[in-house]
């Protein structure tokens, strides 16, 4: 039988796209209140403000993010505060090096715990696994997960091969097997390709076209550096004063 999880709601984020898709999990208990203090109390004395990247970015700008911060800690043993969107990508004019400062400032000064989410889903999601472990524990040991430099050397040659166009792991072995080692499989001409079983003409022309041409770093233009990709799309942006368009809040007047 599944432990019922139970998250309390602020009635500010209600509107959010975070809200319906807690609802939409059998295992949880959404509650809804008007909250002082943070959109989520997910138990353990575990509160979570959730901002916007745009919203983030707008409250530092505008100072509310430190007064947010001192009522949090005075509020709750465990804030955090939960970054939804592409912090990168936020429509703002401050300098990048202020938004880095910001999140340094929460972690290493304030002690606030700081949780990137891509979207409202992802958001919903953590969430839910972040009530789930306040309020039943951990169930099972977490599983240890080998370092990729742990792999076996006839791994590492499989998945070598197995980078090569149209190949895959399973004609990566067939090749291997063939030639005897990645470097004849490397060396092979494409009527020495063509003779091992699932690589046709066209398969042997697009490998030996990827091993032979030069390397040009201009074709990689429009594959750059997507670091930022994790925290992915902002959402509308909003004063903290009420409901954004995306339904999630701003900071409010509290009564």
């Amino acid at each position: 039988m599944n432990e019922v999880v139970r998250i309390v709601v602020d009635t500010a984020e209600q509107r959010s796209g975070v809200y319906r898709a807690l609802t939409e999990m059998p295992e949880l208990t959404v509650e809804v209140a008007r909250l002082p203090v943070a959109d989520y109390l997910l138990g353990g004395d575990l509160a979570v403000e959730r901002k916007t990247a745009d919203d983030f970015a707008g409250s530092i700008a505008d100072g509310r993010l430190f007064a947010q911060v001192a009522a949090l800690k005075a509020a709750y043993a465990r804030p955090v505060i939960l970054i939804e969107g592409a912090l990168h990508a936020a429509r703002t004019r401050m300098h990048p090096n202020a938004l880095r400062g910001a999140l340094s400032y929460l972690v290493a000064i304030e002690g606030l715990a700081v949780i990137p989410a891509a979207d409202a889903a992802e958001s919903a999601l953590l969430l839910a696994q972040l009530a789930r472990h306040v309020q039943h524990g951990l169930k099972h040991p977490p599983q240890p997960v080998a370092k990729p430099g742990a792999e076996g050397l006839a791994a590492q040659q499989t998945r070598l091969i197995g980078a090569l166009p149209g190949v895959g792991p399973a004609l990566a072995r067939v090749l291997l097997a063939h030639f005897g080692s990645p470097g004849a499989v490397l060396a092979a001409d494409a009527a020495a390709l063509r003779v091992v079983p699932g690589i046709g003409p066209a398969r042997a022309a697009a490998i030996r076209r990827t091993l032979a041409s030069p390397y040009d770093p201009a074709a990689e233009e429009g594959f750059g550096d997507r670091s930022g990709v994790g925290w992915l799309v902002p959402d509308t942006p909003g004063a903290h004063s009420g409901q954004r368009g995306d339904g999630s809040r701003t900071d409010r007047q509290r009564d």
